[in-house]
Order: C-alpha cells, then structure tokens, then sequence
C-alpha cells in the first residue's frame, strides 16, 4: 500500500514538471489512488465508521451552508463510505427537502425520499429510493433546486477535487447545478490527498469534510 502511494505521487509530480496531459497515464495515477484507498477504507471496521460518520456529519451540520439550503442532496452509503443518516434526520427536522441519487438508463437523477419511499439495489448494488410508476415525476428534484448536494468520493484534496469511481455520474449532474449550490464532500480524513490530478471535465467542490476538519476550498476552484 506505501509503494502505491509514492507510486501514485511520484506520477503526479511527473505531471507537473512535464506538463504532460496523457490520459493513460493520468488514468493509472487515478487507479492506484483507487486501489490504495479503498483498499484503506475496506479495513475499517463497523465501530470505526459509526464513530468517524458521526465526527464527520456534526462538523457538515455546523456549517451555516448547509443548515441554511432548503434541499438537500444527500447519498446512501456503500461500502463503508461516510454514513449521512444523521445528516438527513437533521435536514427533514427542519423541513428541508432531502433527496438521494438513482441510476436511470445510464443517468443520474435525484428523487425526494419521504415516508412513502422505500430502498432498494441499484445497478452498483448501491441503495437507491424506489417509486411508483406514478410518482416518479413527482419525486424527482431537478438540479438547478439544490441549495446543498453532500458528495461522496474515493479521495479529496483541499484545492476541492474529487476522485470518484470513475463513471463521471456526479461531475454531470453537479454541472448543472447553480451557481449558488454548494457543494460538500464527505469523506474520511485519510482519504484527503496533498493534491489530486484533476481534468477538464471535474467540477469542484467548495468544502470537504472529514472527522477531523472543514476544509473551505478556493472559490476559483469552482467550474
């Protein structure tokens, strides 16, 4: 896991002293950062990631972005990801619309989860809310409705880049966000990385999160 990691930052340097915009080689550095991360986040334990979500959902509730946003994108975890239970119990207190993520024909979409959804496995065996025929329309929230989308992801840097699992999902719906949404990531504190390679189609957030600290990324990073 250490080769990897040096392998992984010795590639990035490489990027920048050369200029280089290879996307092979870009796509190997993303791979190993993938590796080497899950492979730390698989290690933990059910204990671990309860205490750790905690930590990390009082810190995303005590910023003033996210108790102020009236619709909330949230996700539901896999594999061992930052949990957002609290967060969505939080958010629904104070009447706040929270929604969640599905995959329908290859696309992102959020739908509002209340008392009449219920969970079922989506096509990456990640939980999505499941509709009926008739309310699908009606439940489902629009990008440009978000004032908040709590974003998950396989590593973090404080320059607000992301590195997902690679499907671009969530660079394609948050890219038609508005301007004024904020974006937060959540994520553990080891997945937080001094600096990430980052391409032309990333959008970028304005705060990771983790147990430990809130980190309030550059607003030229934004897209």
């Amino acid at each position: 896991m250490k080769q990897i990691y040096v392998l992984c930052n010795c590639a990035l340097r490489c990027f920048e002293l050369s200029g280089s915009a290879d996307i092979g080689k870009m796509g190997g550095v993303k791979t190993a950062l993938r590796q080497r991360h899950l492979g730390l986040r698989k290690q933990l334990n059910a204990e671990q990631v309860y205490d750790l979500s905690q930590k990390a959902q009082q810190l995303v509730m005590a910023l003033a972005v996210f108790s102020a946003a009236r619709t909330v994108g949230l996700y539901a975890p896999h594999a061992n990801e930052v949990d957002t239970e609290l967060l969505s119990s939080c958010a629904q207190a104070v009447g706040a619309v929270v929604a969640y993520p599905r995959i329908v024909h290859g696309t992102m979409e959020f739908v509002r989860f209340d008392s009449e959804c219920t969970w079922q496995p989506g096509k990456f065996g990640i939980l999505e809310p499941s509709i009926g025929a008739q309310g699908v329309h009606s439940c489902q929230v629009e990008p440009e409705l978000f004032d908040a989308v709590v974003v998950p992801g396989v590593a973090f840097d404080s320059a607000g880049n992301r590195l997902g699992y690679g499907k671009g999902f969530y660079d394609r719906f948050l890219a038609q966000c508005t301007p004024q949404c904020v974006f937060i990531g959540l994520a553990y504190a080891f997945q937080l990385e001094d600096k990430l390679p980052r391409e032309a189609h990333d959008v970028a957030l304005d705060y990771v999160v983790t147990d430990a600290k809130i980190t309030a990324c550059p607003a030229s990073s934004r897209i």
